[in-house]
């Protein structure tokens, strides 16, 4: 029975939902298209992938119907790793397979395996560990992706970390389907792609080390800068390539040795064995907007991919306190600046990474569309939504405004310090604290319970806003033991967590904040920082519209609404929600830096100019908004 590949109505949406509007791939086993989901508020941008059959008869329809439902299944399973992108819907219409994934930024990986063009020994150790990391958490799962490959490994745009997409090729393996000791599924299809599947998988028995071989032949791919097909074999079949990389470390080159050994029973059975290998080779540099820059300089000028001229032209995200005692001065790669692993960052040095950037494609359309690249099944552009970190507090002392002007010009004038902390300085918002309380006197400690927890309330607030924040959670959990209902100690407690970026501790709390006091817009909103910390977006942006529609006069819900449109890509929407937080709190620098972000993403460079200007004028040293305004003026001639 013959069966054509059936164009796609752009009148007509798909499952009754997505609505097609370009294309973005096509390869062997299907196309990609960017659409808008048209029953979520905004129509949301998103990815669909079309499976097309490629054989003319029943056989190889079901086959297709077969892999396509393997390919959703595992979707489903994997998506919840921030490295891989999340399946939204899996559906069938009009007897073709489609399935929908979210859409935001990346490169494939092709733009940086250029021949002739070598990666450094440090860049690609730590390339090595990140694409590991993401396929140890896969060879978990008993699932081996089969088509490892530069256009099917995204460098993610906002924290350059690399995102494994395209699992058209995956096998699930069954305990019926392997062999345990060997790794063996009953795979008889050979998928793959030339000079990165080794010989086993070409016969159709693909293996978990069948990845690692793949991974090993991109390692030396990055070192040698010669595609793997114009690599030679020495005298016992093995790769030869030493001579290509003659100064590299000797643990390197025997691990990436191991990895592509001819032999599948010769090599590091799965990514868990790898990277314990790896980690015996040194790593002098840990940032990756260090050793992966941009592609596009503030100036307008293409920068090589893999190189370290011009890095200071790029902010760098805020360093990780959980995982690295320090991070490398760009302007030194030799020097280092010790940071504080508690967290307790000083606000003068805080740096926001909210990976506002990834807004702005690198490759679009004459009428402005972004494109992704062509590759195996057509996905290109479909990573995970960047997790955010939440920005500083501002340290200096803000008036009383609204209803606590009068009495806050009374109280200053009287100097009651302690009185003005009911309008403590906020993380740019105009409201009286967001997590506000009534001060018992400062006299005499209190003897009623419920004082003595407001009172520590306080003290956990300040610590927090300060950025102290073990000392913070120390102090709420002193509050919660005296009162264990309640719910202004949660919540604080949440966004503390959110500051120390521990995201599903501070939904605990949240929930617990929620628990005691339903609907309680604080709490929820600390719920949707931590939510847009796991890239969960369109969750997080549920439960800001939820607080706004609420609590409209919160300056800092509108702000987070307008940043999680951002990321999803909706720059108009998120002018709109940045303008009316900046209506109630102008002098919030983060709502200034996004509204910035969102105008450039829509090409309107004069005003994107003027905004970050607004935002530096607020937080001069903010790294981010000096890049944005950059390249602004670099895209007006300046």
């Amino acid at each position: 029975m013959s069966r054509s590949f059936s164009l796609i109505s752009s009148d007509r949406p798909l499952g009754g939902r997505y609505k097609i509007t370009s294309q973005l791939g096509v390869g062997g086993f299907g196309r990609t298209f960017l659409a808008e989901d048209l029953h979520l508020p905004g129509h949301p941008q998103c990815v669909i992938k079309q499976l097309k059959p490629q054989i003319s008869s029943d056989d190889a329809l079901q086959m297709a119907r077969r892999c396509f439902n393997t390919e959703a299944q595992v979707l489903y399973q994997l998506g919840i790793h921030d490295q891989i992108p999340r399946l939204l819907a899996h559906f069938e219409d009009n007897q073709e397979f489609y399935l929908a994934q979210e859409f935001v930024e990346g490169e494939p990986l092709t733009k940086e395996f250029v021949e002739g063009k070598t990666w450094s020994e440090n860049q690609v150790v730590f390339w090595l560990q990140d694409i590991l990391k993401v396929l140890a958490f896969v060879h978990q799962r008993q699932v081996i992706h089969r088509d490892l490959k530069p256009s099917n490994l995204i460098r993610r745009r906002h924290d350059r970390r690399i995102v494994l997409i395209d699992f058209g090729a995956v096998k699930q393996v069954s305990t019926q389907g392997v062999d345990l000791e060997q790794g063996l599924t009953n795979i008889t299809i050979s998928i793959g792609t030339q000079g990165y599947m080794p010989n086993e998988q070409v016969a159709g028995k693909p293996r978990f080390s069948s990845d690692i071989y793949a991974v090993g032949i991109l390692g030396i791919q990055a070192l040698t800068g010669i595609h793997p097909r114009h690599l030679g074999e020495d005298l016992e079949g093995e790769i030869s390539w030493h001579h290509l990389a003659p100064e590299l470390h000797p643990e390197l080159t025997k691990i990436l040795d191991q990895m592509v050994r001819y032999d599948f029973r010769e090599r590091f059975p799965t990514a868990i064995e790898t990277l314990e290998a790896l980690e015996k080779v040194p790593v002098a540099v840990t940032d990756p907007f260090i050793l992966f820059p941009p592609y596009v300089g503030t100036n307008g000028n293409s920068i090589e991919a893999g190189t370290t001229a011009n890095l200071r032209e790029f902010s760098r995200p805020l360093p990780d306190f959980s995982s690295a005692d320090f991070t490398v001065s760009e302007e030194d790669l030799m020097s280092t600046a010790v940071w504080d692993r508690s967290g307790n960052e000083p606000p003068e040095t805080q740096i926001q990474a909210e990976g506002i950037s990834e807004a702005h494609p690198t490759h679009s359309s004459t009428n402005g569309s972004t494109h992704g690249s062509t590759n195996g099944t057509g996905i290109t552009q479909v990573v995970s939504p960047p997790p955010p970190v939440v920005e500083p507090i501002a340290t200096q002392s803000r008036k009383a405004t609204r209803t606590w002007g009068i009495l806050g010009a009374i109280a200053v004038t009287l100097g009651l310090g302690l009185f003005m902390q009911m309008a403590q300085p906020q993380r740019d918002t105009a409201e009286p604290g967001i997590f506000p309380t009534a001060l018992s006197d400062p006299g005499d400690p209190p003897t009623d319970p419920k004082k003595k927890a407001a009172l520590l309330l306080d003290r956990a607030n300040n610590l927090r806003l300060q950025w102290k924040n073990q000392e913070a959670i120390k102090v709420y959990d002193e509050a919660l033991a005296i009162r264990s209902d309640y719910a202004e100690a949660y919540a604080g407690r949440c966004e503390t967590l959110n500051q120390l970026k521990r995201p599903e501790e501070a939904i605990v709390s949240c929930n617990d904040a929620l628990a005691f006091k339903p609907n309680y817009p604080e709490a929820l909103w600390s719920k949707g920082n931590a939510l847009l910390q796991q890239n969960r977006t369109y969750e997080a942006l549920s439960i800001y519209e939820g607080v706004t529609a609420d609590k409209p006069k919160f300056s800092e819900g509108w702000v987070k609404r307008g940043v999680a449109l951002q990321k999803l890509g909706r720059s108009s929407e998120a002018i709109n929600a940045l303008d009316e937080g900046i209506r109630i709190q102008r002098n919030s620098a983060e709502a200034w830096r996004t509204k910035g972000a969102a105008l450039l993403n829509l090409q309107r460079y004069q005003e994107a100019t003027v905004v970050l200007d607004k935002a530096l004028q607020l937080k001069p040293k903010d790294p981010e908004a000096q890049r944005l305004r950059q390249e602004a003026r670099a895209a007006l001639g300046g």
